[in-house]
C-alpha cells in the first residue's frame, strides 16, 4: 500500500508541475514596468490578435499536447506488453510493432509541426530565416 501511494504521489507530482507556480506571468516583471515608464521608455504591452498565434495557442498546442500523451501511452503500454510477453514471439511483435509505430507516428507528427510552422513563419514574417 505504501508504495502504491508513493507511486501516486511520485505520478501526480510529475503529471501536474503547473500547479506549483506561485506567481502569475503578469507579476514576473518585478516592477520594471514602473522602471522603464519612470525611464521615459515606451512600457505598454502589444498585444498581437493575429490568427496564426490565435490556432497555435488554442489549437495546435493543444492537439500537440494530446498527441504526446498518446506517444507515452503507446510506448509504456508497448514495453509492458513486451515485458509480459514471456518468449511468446506473437506479443513480442505486437510489441515491437507498437513501439515502432508509435515513434513513426510521433516523428510524423513533429515534422508536420516544424514543417507548418516554418510556413507560416515564412508567410507572416517574409523568409524562412525570420528576417524580413
Amino acid at each position: 500500500m505504501r508504495k502504491f501511494l508513493l507511486a501516486s504521489l511520485l505520478a501526480v507530482s510529475l503529471l501536474v508541475p503547473n500547479l506549483t507556480l506561485a506567481v502569475g506571468e503578469a507579476a514576473k516583471s518585478y516592477g520594471l514596468d514602473a522602471t522603464g515608464a519612470a525611464a521615459g521608455l515606451n512600457t505598454g504591452t502589444t498585444e498581437n490578435n493575429d490568427i496564426t498565434q490565435f490556432i497555435g495557442k488554442y489549437a495546435i498546442k493543444p492537439i500537440l499536447g494530446l498527441v504526446g500523451l498518446a506517444f507515452f501511452i503507446l510506448m509504456i503500454y508497448g514495453g509492458v506488453l513486451w515485458m509480459i510477453a514471456g518468449g511468446n514471439e506473437t506479443m513480442v511483435k505486437k510489441a515491437q510493432s507498437i513501439l515502432m509505430n508509435a515513434f513513426i507516428g510521433a516523428v510524423v507528427i513533429v515534422a508536420a509541426y516544424a514543417l507548418t510552422n516554418a510556413v507560416l513563419n515564412a508567410i507572416t514574417v517574409g523568409s524562412v530565416s525570420g528576417t524580413p
